[in-house]
């Protein structure tokens, strides 16, 4: 049986990279990995898969990125109009090439933070979060292209977590290696979904595989049921770090509270005075000093945000993507966190790391 062609938008991130790589070694699927910007294309570039420059912005490079494929999984994500418009060209683009079906990679929070058991049929609640609001949008043109005969899945993952992720692997190995952990077990014993992310490409691929495409919602969830504390220290432990020695509950909320004005300030300042603030940092030693300890202490300064998310006790089952995909997480926490450790070990995140009981 003769290999697939499949468009994956945004190839050059965390997920759409991964997808890529899954679905070369699959042998059924013969990728084309969309790229922005021809820099972000390391990973994939190390097989032989066809990359392809693909801006969602500008219909005519999608145009070319969408020719001769027969399926698109669209992982590309930024800005709200990236995210927004950037999905309603795609999908232009894959109803004009005649493409036979779209997956649309989406979030969980388009729920809003909804706590409790989450399933497909909860509403959708817009925040005021850009991320959020956008993907709701974005899952809204998608609704358009159905109606109008474009078959699009639609799979909303939850915490996609492993090798490569800056936001739920590589930063929390940072934050935990840096010696004071500001998140005490109180504030984090909420429900923390880790997915690992081969565990969404292979929700992708089934998706894929079906014989007819399913125009639904699909939550993508992992195998275990955690609290973000036991993620944390799991992961610390991995890592061969001391036992974690979490800050008070009342020190921790006072940091937070502290440092929420040089947050604000840092933020301001790089968006209003990008050229000046990176040319001091290059140019005054002094200046790259300070910058650099002022990162450090906004890392590890837990924000208002963190402590919301860390103790919603949200649940999102996956039991219809099981139903209707044939969808199965295969990675435990501890075979997720162990592939992961392995990788920052290897990439040189992790110092002074013991490989006893990890070979």
């Amino acid at each position: 049986m003769s290999e697939v062609p499949v468009l994956v938008t945004g190839a050059g991130g965390f997920i759409g990279g991964r997808i890529v790589e899954i679905m070369h070694a699959s042998g059924a699927f013969r990728a084309r990995a969309g790229v922005r910007r021809w820099s972000t294309a390391a990973q994939v570039g190390r097989l032989p898969v066809e990359i392809v420059h693909c801006e969602v912005l500008d219909p005519a490079s999608l145009t070319a990125a969408m020719a001769g494929m027969r399926a698109v999984v669209h992982c590309a994500v930024g800005n709200r109009k990236v995210t927004i418009e950037g999905t309603r060209n795609v999908l232009a683009a894959a109803r004009d090439a005649g493409v036979e079906r779209v997956i649309h990679i989406s979030t969980i929070d388009v729920y809003g933070g909804a706590d409790g058991e989450v399933t497909e049929r909860t509403p959708l609640l817009e925040t005021g979060a850009e991320y959020g609001d956008s993907k709701i949008q974005a899952e809204g043109i998608c609704r358009e292209f159905q109606a109008a005969g474009l078959p699009v899945t639609i799979l909303r993952p939850t915490i996609v977590y492993g090798p490569a992720s800056a936001l739920w692997t590589i930063e929390f190995a940072e934050r935990l290696q840096a010696g004071s952990w500001m998140l005490p077990e109180s504030d984090t014993s909420g429900t923390c979904n880790l997915v690992y992310v081969d565990d969404v490409a292979s929700a992708v691929l089934k998706a894929l595989r079906r014989p007819e495409p399913i125009n639904e919602a699909f939550n993508v969830n992992g195998p275990d049921s955690v609290t973000w504390f036991q993620y944390f220290a799991a992961l610390n432990k991995a890592m061969g770090l001391p036992a974690l020695a979490p800050a008070s509950r009342a020190r921790s909320h006072a940091v937070a509270a502290v440092m929420l004005p040089v947050r604000k300030s840092a933020k301001w300042a790089l968006k209003k005075f990008p050229n000046l603030v990176m040319g001091l940092y290059q140019r005054s030693a002094l200046a790259k000093k300070l910058m650099k300890g002022a990162e450090g202490a906004i890392k590890q300064s837990p924000t208002a945000g963190e402590f919301r998310l860390y103790s919603l006790t949200s649940t999102y089952p996956a039991d219809k993507a099981r139903e209707l995909l044939g969808y199965a997480p295969a990675f435990s926490m501890s075979e997720g966190i162990d592939l992961s450790v392995r990788w920052l070990a290897h990439n040189g995140y992790v110092k002074n790391r013991s490989d006893s009981g990890h070979s």
